[in-house]
């Protein structure tokens, strides 16, 4: 990246590799923060990188761009005590949802198989399905 004290929205698309309108987006929910240059151009403090990997680390561990933005928030005026208290519940809310959604799926799961198993049973005719059939057999 640049040596310069701000960098252009292209540099750091291509250092990122995210595309100029992820950023734009970003800066429109005020994830991050860009000056105007004398001629209009998006000029971005040199630690934007930093951010953005804070950003995609973040999004990685599914949190959404409202608690990314507090997060950062955080970490831009707080302690470190205070980054991870505020950070653990959120982290413990995620995990909640995961096992949720764990939780769901395995439901899932276990109709698909019950239907297939009922599927696996109907009998082999060349009439009209008769009832036996329906995939309703694998709702408990």
């Amino acid at each position: 990246m640049s040596s310069l004290d701000h960098v252009r929205i292209a540099e750091v698309a291509r250092h990122s590799g995210l595309p100029a309108t992820t950023l734009r987006y970003y800066e429109s929910v005020g994830l991050l923060s860009v000056r105007r240059g004398p001629k209009g151009y998006r000029d971005y403090d040199p630690d934007v990188l930093t951010r953005l990997d804070l950003i995609e680390a973040s999004k990685e561990l599914g949190l959404s761009l409202e608690e990314v933005a507090g997060h950062l928030a955080v970490m831009g005026e707080g302690s470190c005590t205070q980054v991870r208290d505020h950070l653990h519940p959120l982290l413990v809310q995620q995990v909640a949802r995961i096992e949720a959604k764990l939780a769901a799926l395995e439901r899932l799961r276990q109709r698909l198989s019950t239907a297939k198993a009922g599927l696996a049973g109907c009998p082999d005719r060349n009439e009209s399905c008769a009832t036996e059939c329906v995939l309703a057999r694998g709702h408990p």
